[in-house]
């Protein structure tokens, strides 16, 4: 049996051991503690930098999508989810389910199998709506944590292409423009000596027929036996030459060639008008004159289905702006008003009217047409580019749609539209006046 010493220093070991095993259970409670706050913070700054990456992800314009090794998505920014669809940029979904045409998914493939990064300038891909859209794509493979991945960008070309395609037109119409120009410059010297060919004719027959009555006259002075042989000499001569009908038919000719001419300088004069380049600074035009020239030189636009009513208003303060984008807004105006009396009135004559006025300090130009007008479900869209309702050949949707650039965003002016269907529409533009002082 142990003794009472015994039992107490037995007693004194396990205290002090109790207190040690505590003192190491606190000391590790105290590590673990650290340990997992150390964690937890880790965790937070992993998330905080997550969120972070993906705020700077979701703000670009690229649209930017991780891919795994077998061509799943694992993610995808908001640019993405935008262009793609939601359902269509899911983790998980494949990548090579966006792209526009079959014959384009080897070319995916080939981006997926190569670990450089490849840049193509323009592929098709199918965009949240269904339908495709050029985009430039670029695909890099990285490692992370050893697993291979890969980084798409994909940045739609769409917008490009359609500014691509309104300067191409705009050179197209330079180019044009200027040839215009140096066609009416060549036609402007034969039109010049004819007209002064015709007015010479025209002098010479009034002396012609002056010397005619003249020698009649003189005639009657003669004997009785020479006047009545040399008169009968001069009327067979006219008779057989049907003088009488050259008396009278001759000057109507040489009257409506004249006329003619003077039709084909004014024709000239508006060519070489309308086909200025112009400058690139903006200056003070004459709204009035710009019209009156284009329905010159659009006439044959519009000569077959409308008659052309000008309404201008006497003394119009100049608006500032480019002569050539004056031009083209009235000719994409007559040539779209055309166009619509044609499709409603293919039998009969409409009616174009062009009509100008002040309104406190701007100018107001409304072109109005007894067309078609235009159907309710697309009024809001006509101003888009590319958008047309005729045939094939008939309108590229682009005439509206340079027009509301120019007449909006670079003369910072106004355009609207009031239509009925059936019965004709009117576009009215409003146009700042030019700055007396500044001439702007």
């Amino acid at each position: 049996m142990m003794n009472h010493e015994n039992l107490l220093n037995r007693l004194d070991r396990e205290r002090s051991a109790r207190k040690q095993a505590e003192r190491i259970l606190e000391d590790k409670s105290h590590e673990l503690y650290c340990i997992n706050r150390a964690l937890e913070l880790s965790a937070e700054e992993l998330a905080m930098h997550s969120e972070r990456l993906n705020r700077i992800l979701d703000t670009t314009s690229s649209a930017i999508v991780v891919v795994d090794s077998d061509g799943g998505i694992l993610h995808a920014n908001q640019s993405a989810r935008l262009l793609f669809g939601e359902e269509n940029t899911a983790r998980g979904c494949a990548i090579l389910a966006l792209f526009g045409h079959a014959h384009e998914v080897p070319l995916a493939r080939l981006l997926l199998d190569e670990s450089r990064v490849k840049k193509v300038s323009e592929v098709n891909m199918r965009g949240a709506n269904g339908g495709e859209f050029p985009a430039e794509i670029s695909a890099a493979e990285i490692d992370l944590d050893g697993e291979q991945q890969s980084v798409w960008s994909f940045h739609d070309l769409t917008s490009r292409r359609h500014l691509e395609q309104e300067l191409n037109q705009a050179q197209k119409m330079e180019a044009l423009g200027s040839l215009a120009s140096g066609v009416a410059h060549e036609i402007n010297t034969p039109t010049q000596f004819v007209s002064d060919n015709l007015r010479f004719l025209e002098d010479s027959f009034c002396d012609v027929f002056k010397l005619l009555k003249v020698v009649r006259n003189a005639a009657e002075t003669l004997p009785e036996d020479l006047r009545e042989t040399f008169l009968a000499t001069l009327t067979a001569a006219e008779e057989e030459a049907d003088l009488e009908y050259i008396e009278d038919e001759i000057p109507s000719c040489i009257s409506q060639s004249l006329e003619g001419m003077e039709r084909i300088g004014q024709i000239v004069a508006a060519i070489k008008e309308f086909s200025h380049p112009g400058i690139g600074e903006k200056s003070a035009i004459n709204l009035n004159d710009a019209i009156r020239n284009t329905s010159i030189v659009s006439r044959n636009q519009w000569k077959y289905v409308s008659t052309l009513e000008l309404d201008l208003a006497d003394d119009l303060p100049t608006v500032s702006g480019n002569a050539g984008d004056i031009n083209q807004v009235v000719l994409n105006l007559i040539v779209n008003a055309a166009h619509a009396i044609e499709a409603t009135r293919p039998r009969e004559l409409g009616t174009i009217t062009l009509r100008t006025q002040k309104l406190d300090s701007a100018v107001v130009l409304d072109v109005s047409d007894t067309g078609c007008g235009i159907p309710a479900q697309n009024l809001k869209r006509i101003f888009d580019p590319f958008f047309t309702t005729k045939e094939v050949g008939k309108g590229t949707g682009q005439g509206l749609a340079i027009t509301y650039n120019i007449v909006t965003n670079k003369m910072g002016g106004v355009i609207t539209v009031d239509t009925e269907e059936g019965k004709g529409t009117r576009f009215r533009i409003i146009l700042p006046v030019t700055d007396r002082e500044t001439g702007a």
